[in-house]
């Protein structure tokens, strides 16, 4: 099916304003705002992610609960179950959380459901509730398992869920829920995996240590007309009060000083006679910020400024002494950070802390709540060393779970890459050999990318669950043993043989079996069943019937217990997730995303699920739905194909959804030279150019496109830009995408057929 070329279309204006004001090119421009990166405080963030700014774990609903509960447990020596699933998201979050609390000396245990299916099981928490144990912690899963979790209460289980599945209408009776996808939830990124989430509840854990762990704390800032309370007053005071780092209550007013502002202080801190003219007098404010600030803990940057002109308006209004505690963040800054100056304006860019308007009380305020937490982190040893030795598992967990890379994922991905390849863990590191990726001191070139890892790493990962021994997986991420390790990675090896195999076996069978049981012209959905066929592959085998045939598929397998089970995937512009959801009467159970989603359904009821999604199929999905679309971000010209373009570009990695790798388009660009290559001679090789330049081009399992190709002829190629590197050499190679004669196309000077490579 010919494809689509949709180029998208970025406003010049925009990339100009981008490019100067960050100083890159005007593609690298065009390409972060296609990602809808607009300013240069998130352009800073999306090129270079660091560790600090991943969002405090106490912004998830339940988490100060759940820590609070979970330390308890730790303290008293109670018997703790994390119970989990059996995907690379589910296995890494047992790991990161078993790892997390066996180092605090906890009493923990993990299981992972086995031909019982995915999900909370009354057997399961039966037996380990005869075993003594009292709390449950689910990773990756529980946020619909209302009556399961209903279940435990009644046999004495309390349990916290840790998931990020979309909350469901009615939520289980749990002591808590920390899940960023909660209606409740005000955590700043909302498409976190599963394993993130359990590495949230484990750093909140870590930080339950931590001195000011659950202690109330007022920061606070004002503007003053002067230096001293002799020779001046206060004219905005901003207060937030914070646990955890995290705001609960907040305090602002602008203050009349029912005198003039002198010109000197506008202009620092923008405030004008004008704007104070109608806010109330700061014998008015006073008693209202004095109940504000209670008995908590005062901080405050320049502590003795601000606090001195508080203290002596409480004397003078309301005869009162301020005697909380005081910590001054310039004191604490100066004893941790080793800059030329310690005002916030300078803390505040050297830290990369966001702040709209400097010297305005709030924004101020803000900022030193942020610094405050960044100093107290990088003081606690205990917290840096969790996040350096926990990146690489939720880094695995992140890259399976195919979740947007955008984001925090983007920071767990881009910082966990490197740290995953000198990890310290054992079993991973075996794996990662087995898997042909280097470990050790690998220079930043030849670090794989987040594809890599999902089409080597990944699959060994999920091969065991494939076949109910996810359990394999689990021994393998925390274990301490370089022999069990080893033998661990061998079966897991021999288990993905195993996976492929099955995997041939039933794509084969689905194949024949769409040809006879759906109309390939007509259907809009396959609807696909089979009968006793090994599962745990099916979804592998949908995504190959949608690339066959261009269409999204649901694969069932029955068997003799009457119920079966299936796995859907889909195409981009087709939500498979809301067919199944107006078939939801006719299903066990459903859940997913968009574009894969796993069912379960009764024997009896397999024929009226294929009549009715095939009737909503007609009703929802369009021709064009079908259209194979190329998106081309950006138009090149031969010369800007360069090596510098393709460094600079590839401070986007890592890319995945939501950040996907840009493609270009290269039109009117004459084809001086071919060549097939490979064993097989299924890959073909170009030299592309104009008079001035050439580049030369890949084309992977693109010989049967030959035919379209004419020496020295005028093409349009879209394609994505990667270094070739061989004997030392580095060159910008393109590796296409989709090609075809150019509508102008004229004739230049043809050259030889056989490839003759461009050398710079």
């Amino acid at each position: 099916m010919k494809k689509n070329w949709i180029h998208k279309k970025t406003d010049p204006a925009k990339i100009k304003e981008i490019a100067e004001m960050l100083k890159i090119s005007p593609v690298a421009a065009g390409l972060l705002l296609n990602r809808g990166i607009d300013n240069p405080v998130d352009a800073e963030k999306f090129l270079n992610p660091t560790l600090d700014s991943m969002h405090n774990p106490f912004y998830l609903p339940d988490m100060e609960k759940a820590v609070v509960r979970l330390r308890a447990a730790v303290d008293h020596k109670e018997k703790i179950l994390i119970y989990g699933d059996s995907d690379v998201d589910g296995v890494t979050s047992i790991a990161i959380l078993v790892r997390a609390l066996k180092n605090l000396g906890a009493q923990v245990e993990w299981v992972i459901p086995g031909a019982e299916g995915y999900g909370l099981h009354a057997s399961i928490l039966e037996k380990f509730k005869a075993q003594g144990y009292r709390l449950i912690v689910t990773v990756d899963t529980g946020t619909s398992a209302v009556e399961e979790i209903r279940y435990a209460n009644t046999i004495g289980l309390e349990v916290i869920i840790t998931d990020h599945h979309s909350q469901p209408e009615i939520l289980p009776p749990a002591f808590a829920i920390v899940n960023p996808n909660l209606k409740s939830s005000v955590y700043p990124y909302k498409s976190l995996a599963g394993c993130v989430t359990a590495f949230k509840l484990a750093q909140g854990i870590m930080f339950s240590f931590n001195r000011t762990f659950n202690k109330d704390y007022c920061v606070l800032d004002i503007e003053t007309t002067g230096l001293s309370p002799t020779n001046g007053t206060i004219i905005e005071i901003a207060a937030v009060h914070i646990r955890n780092f995290v705001p609960i209550a907040k305090f602002h007013t602008l203050i009349n000083p029912e005198r003039p502002i002198p010109p000197e202080i506008t202009k620092i801190n923008g405030i004008t006679d004008k704007m104070v003219e109608n806010s109330p007098l700061l014998e008015t404010v006073m008693p209202k910020f004095m109940s504000f600030l209670g008995d908590k803990t005062i901080v405050a940057h320049n502590a003795s400024f601000d606090v001195g002109f508080l203290k002596a308006f409480a004397k003078i209004i309301l005869e009162e002494d301020i005697k909380n505690p005081v910590i001054d963040t310039l004191q604490l800054a100066r004893a941790q950070y080793t800059f030329n100056s310690h005002s916030l304006t300078n803390l505040v860019k050297e830290l990369k802390i966001e702040r709209e308007t400097a010297h305005r009380a709030m924004d101020d305020t803000m900022a030193t709540v942020k610094l405050f937490e960044k100093i107290e982190y990088a003081r606690d040893p205990r917290l840096q060393y969790f996040l350096e030795d926990q990146m690489d598992l939720v880094c695995l967990g992140t890259i399976a779970d195919v979740v947007p890379l955008l984001g925090e994922n983007r920071v767990i991905v881009k910082e966990g890459i490197p740290r995953l390849l000198k990890t310290r863990k054992i079993g991973l590191k075996r794996l990662l050999e087995a898997c042909d990726i280097p470990v050790g001191d690998v220079p930043p070139e030849k670090f794989p990318s987040a594809k890599d890892l999902s089409w080597t790493v990944t699959p060994h990962l999920n091969a065991a669950g494939r076949f109910d021994k996810a359990d394999l997986t689990a021994r393998l991420l925390l274990t301490e043993s370089d022999d069990e390790a080893k033998d661990l990675v061998h079966e897991i090896a021999k288990l993905n043989v195993n996976r492929r195999n099955l995997q041939k076996i039933n794509l084969e069978k689905f194949m024949a079996l769409a040809k006879e049981q759906c109309d390939l012209e007509k259907d809009k959905v396959l609807f696909v069943v089979a009968e006793n066929l090994g599962g745990g592959v099916t979804g592998i085998v949908a995504s190959n019937l949608v690339r066959e045939f261009s269409r999204p598929a649901i694969l069932i397998i029955k068997d003799e217990t009457g119920e079966a089970t299936g796995s859907s995937r889909s195409l981009a512009a087709i939500s498979i997730l809301d067919i199944l959801t107006g078939c939801e009467d006719l299903l066990v159970k459903f859940g997913g995303h968009p574009q894969a989603a796993g069912l379960t359904v009764k024997n009896e009821n397999i024929e009226k699920l294929r009549k009715k999604v095939l009737s909503l199929a007609q009703e929802k999905i369009s021709e064009r739905d079908f259209e194979p679309v190329v998106e081309i971000e950006h138009p090149l010209t031969v010369e800007e194909v360069t090596k510098e373009l393709v460094y600079e570009i590839s401070r986007l990695e890592p890319y995945g959804q939501g950040n996907p790798v840009p493609v270009f388009s290269l039109q009117s660009a004459c084809l001086k030279g071919m060549t097939q290559v490979g064993a097989q001679k299924n890959h073909i090789k170009l030299v592309i150019g104009d008079a001035v330049k050439s580049v030369n081009a890949v084309g992977w399992s693109m010989s049967n496109r030959l035919g379209e190709l004419s020496l020295g002829k005028n093409h349009d190629f879209a394609f994505r830009l990667e270094m070739d590197r061989w004997n030392g050499r580095e060159l910008p190679q393109m590796v296409l995408v989709d090609l075809s004669p150019a509508s102008n196309a004229s004739v230049g000077k043809a050259q030889s057929v056989q490839l003759d490579l461009v050398m710079e």
